[in-house]
């Protein structure tokens, strides 16, 4: 049985499912370089039946993330040269806005509640339209077709992607789909699913955090990292801003410990700020959100434990991005697990929308491992190298040439077999340097990356030598394979990992490699720390500054032509430039 699952919007991706097995993985910004593209995944569909060796008439069902699917040009915002409020529109909307906000509240939403309600209505038809025409584009129009509810994709696919024990609560959250933002959902003895708690999206603690991004002039849903990375540098004087435009916008109900509740409505949540944050530094700022996230979802997270009584926790959804957020509950002594959903953010409910279906057909299989992308022959890269007229090597142990390299301080990247779904760089499409050295972190970051100053890098770190370098860290209880959270760096890892953790807190955000999940690129990190005595490499993802995570080989390519980069390792081949 072969389950497509598909979602729409912003980072738009599809999964394949075979036999309750996932086959492949993709996001459409892979396939035509647009971060978070919105455009709806034809290429990335295309992409994952070709090397599945499947055409749409193998497809046996078509899973749909969420109920409510909008318009293509719903997401236009998202993708204007500069970020914007929300409010900067022309026409008859924006003048209803401006009328809107100088009106009492009670009284606008009299007026224009059910004017948005009826706006509301016709975009989702004309989202339903547009969605039935992009599938019989594809050959899917008569393809049995089912739609799965926002939350449940985020809970399915973190629960049944990591292996769920039961019993276990299913934490989601982010800033809303299909009218809610948030959910508790516990599983039983038995694996049935009962939803204890719902958030609506008036009360989104994740719309407040992407509604702070806006407001610091960032692109709400792809700079929230930004704002989490910024926090640790604030003064103690962020406590003012956080009491006065924060503290008491939301909490966790009082009447029921699985919701939250607001004062303030959260989709209004940038005219709250522009009425009480305006002049305040810009750390201070990240500093009284990212405290906001933290205080709140961890009594969140401890209070539906002690309510239910449970003491496993899985956790999906875009505010569980957070790496930092992560650190705090998986060290809740209430919780004897804790684990987060790779690359949680809507991307993932593509893969929760197949699982979502397939378990009505059967049981269903976790990720082995994330690198379910797209992977190319030597013949295909040698084809693409000789395209750029690039000179190229073939060298008898290019892991052993590698670690040369990283060890003489050199910065490589490496483009390899499949690669790996969502956000993160895990090894097949890095870019790798010595993290021991701090002329590592300038080459990369303002040289290749040209990322903000604040920004730090991660490490990748064999299993061997986590303990040395994290604090806290056991295999048992947090595996952290997945660069989806954060640990406290020990004395040697703040020496040997120097350029890979965050200047302000010391913090590392690792992905602690097996041997399992990447023979080949754990055999890499064995050759330098044979060199260096160090276990770990410096690993941030192989692109440019706002371009998306390379899949293909034109875009390492690309990277590799358009920037500092040197040393590229693709496939068999090493590229050097003078």
């Amino acid at each position: 049985m072969n389950i497509l699952g598909i979602h729409i919007g912003h980072n738009a991706s599809a999964f394949l499912l075979q036999d309750g097995a996932v086959i492949a993985g993709l996001s459409q910004e892979k396939c035509d370089d647009i971060k978070n593209s919105a455009d709806f995944p034809a290429d990335a569909i295309r992409a994952i039946l070709n090397q599945a060796q499947l055409s749409t008439d193998g497809i046996d069902h078509v899973a749909i993330a969420g109920n409510q699917i909008l318009p293509r040009r719903s997401y236009d915002y998202l993708f204007q040269n500069k970020p914007t409020d929300g409010h900067t529109r022309s026409g008859a909307v924006g003048l209803a806005l401006k009328l809107e906000a100088i009106m009492p509240t009670a009284l606008a939403s009299i007026i224009f509640g059910p004017l948005r309600a009826h706006r509301h209505k016709q975009r989702l038809t004309q989202g339903r339209k547009e969605l039935s025409q992009n599938l019989s584009d594809l050959g899917l129009g008569q393809t049995p077709c089912t739609y799965v509810d926002h939350h449940i994709c985020h809970a399915r696919a973190a629960y049944c992607s990591l292996g769920g024990t039961k019993p276990a609560l299913i934490f989601t959250a982010d800033g809303s789909g299909d009218g809610i933002s948030a959910t508790v959902i516990k599983v039983d003895d038995q694996g049935h699913w009962t939803r204890l708690g719902e958030t609506p999206e008036h009360a989104s603690i994740g719309g407040i955090y992407s509604a702070t991004t806006r407001f610091l002039g960032m692109r709400p849903l792809e700079h929230e990292y930004k704002v989490m990375g910024l926090a640790p540098y604030a003064k103690s004087y962020a406590d003012d801003i956080y009491e006065r435009a924060f503290a008491k916008t939301i909490q966790v109900s009082p009447n029921n410990p699985y919701c939250f509740e607001s004062t303030v409505d959260s989709r209004k949540f940038y005219d709250h700020l522009a009425k009480t944050a305006v002049g305040e530094r810009f750390d201070n700022i990240a500093a009284a959100a990212q405290r906001l996230i933290e205080e709140q979802t961890v009594q969140w997270v401890e209070r539906s434990v002690a309510e239910s009584g449970v003491h496993h926790a899985y956790f999906g959804g875009g505010l569980f991005m957070n790496v930092k957020l992560n650190k705090r509950i998986q060290e809740l002594d209430c919780l004897n697990s804790a684990h987060f959903m790779p690359s949680c953010g809507d991307e993932s409910n593509a893969l929760g929308a197949a699982y979502d279906v397939a378990l009505e057909m059967g049981p269903v299989q976790p990720l082995k491992n994330l690198y379910v992308g797209l992977s190319y022959s030597p013949e295909e890269i040698e084809g693409h190298l000789k395209e750029y007229g690039l000179n190229y090597t073939r060298p008898d142990n290019l892991n052993e040439t590698i670690a040369d390299l990283l060890a003489d301080g050199q910065v490589v990247a490496r483009f390899a077999d499949g690669n790996e779904w969502g956000a993160r760089s895990l090894g097949n499409r890095a870019i790798l340097a010595h993290p021991g050295r701090m002329e590592s972190f300038f080459t990369v970051n303002d040289q290749i990356k040209c990322r903000d100053f604040w920004m730090p890098f991660a490490p990748s770190v064999l299993d061997t030598a986590a303990d040395k370098y994290l604090e806290n860290w056991t295999m048992e209880r947090t595996p952290a394979p997945f660069m989806i959270t954060a640990f406290q760096s020990t004395e040697l890892g703040r020496k040997e990992l120097t350029a890979a953790l965050h200047r302000g807190d010391g913090t590392l955000r690792p992905q602690v490699l097996t041997p399992e999940a990447n023979a080949d690129y754990y055999d890499l990190i064995q050759r330098f720390e044979a060199k260096t005595g160090i276990g770990a490499v410096l690993n941030t993802s192989l692109n440019r500054h706002g371009k998306p995570l390379a899949a293909t080989p034109v875009q390492a390519l690309d990277t590799l032509v358009n920037s500092g980069l040197r040393h590229l390792a693709i496939g068999p081949f090493l590229v050097s430039k003078d």
